[in-house]
């Protein structure tokens, strides 16, 4: 297990992800909910709300049971345009007690920032300005939500990794770190540069360019390498990006729920091609 990132960027990438982030007690009430879920659940985020019913979930008492980590379940969500997507999700405990994580993410039409000729508006861009724009009933969580989200991080079945300014991934969890094979020798990816595990070396090299200029990566279909083998996965990455320098980006990685789909080209992300 690779150690925690500081307090500062764990509040920093609970607050502000690109996807939903939420916590709920033994029972399905939410406890934390970030911007992001605020903004795909309307009230249905607020603290002591029903998740698992709110998102059409009616197997929840026997995922609870069972304790285990589940990937792309079929959700439902309060946002009309967005009302439907995936939720991944997983059991912990924090001071004895169970908890739920959970990773949610809309179903877009193509990938951020521009959808490329002809494509019309890009949904991807749509769902990033929402998560972005400033809302006064949002109130980010504080130092007291430090320890549930190191839960989350720990426990959450999506990969996580931050990105420093040099490309060198500075932390990663022990999602992301199976999702690139890397479980028996962590330190063979984490502390090393994030091309390593791509299969298109084009996407991480535009990428990196994007990170810097705090250009949001939406839905986009990637190919990783594990030990050879391409895993088909899903990014939602935003930065943390400070007087112009990367600080650190904010990377969610979602195995496919549609493994088989085209994998989304670099030149899907250019303004001008």
């Amino acid at each position: 297990m690779s150690s925690h990132p500081s307090s500062e960027q764990l509040l920093d990438l609970f607050n502000w992800a690109s996807p939903a982030m939420l916590v709920t007690d033994a029972d399905g009430r939410v406890v934390l909910a970030n911007k992001a879920a605020s903004e795909l659940l309307s009230h249905h985020a607020a603290a002591g709300a029903q998740l698992a019913d709110a998102l059409g979930i009616d197997d929840y008492a026997a995922l609870l049971a069972a304790g285990e980590p589940v990937e792309n379940l079929d959700a439902g969500f309060a946002n009309a345009d967005f009302p439907s997507g995936y939720a991944n999700v997983g059991f912990g405990e924090v001071g004895g007690s169970t908890y739920g994580f959970w990773a949610l993410r809309p179903v877009t039409t193509h990938p951020t920032p521009s959808p490329g000729a002809g494509r019309g508006n890009s949904t991807a861009q749509a769902w990033i300005r929402q998560v972005d724009r400033a809302d006064a009933a949002y109130t980010p969580v504080g130092e007291d939500a430090v320890q549930f989200i190191q839960a989350y991080y720990d426990t959450c079945p999506v990969a996580i990794h931050l990105i420093e300014e040099d490309g060198t991934v500075a932390h990663a969890n022990w999602k992301d770190i199976a999702i690139v094979g890397a479980d028996e020798q962590p330190d063979t990816y984490v502390g090393h540069h994030i091309r390593h595990i791509y299969a298109d070396q084009e996407v991480v090299e535009d990428f990196l360019g994007r990170w810097g200029e705090d250009a949001p990566i939406i839905d986009f279909r990637a190919d990783f390498l594990n030990k050879g083998e391409r895993v088909p996965v899903v990014i939602f990455s935003t930065a943390k990006v400070e007087d112009n320098k990367l600080k650190n980006t904010r990377c969610f990685v979602f195995p496919d729920s549609h493994p088989d789909r085209k994998r989304d080209k670099v030149k899907a992300l250019d303004l001008n091609f």
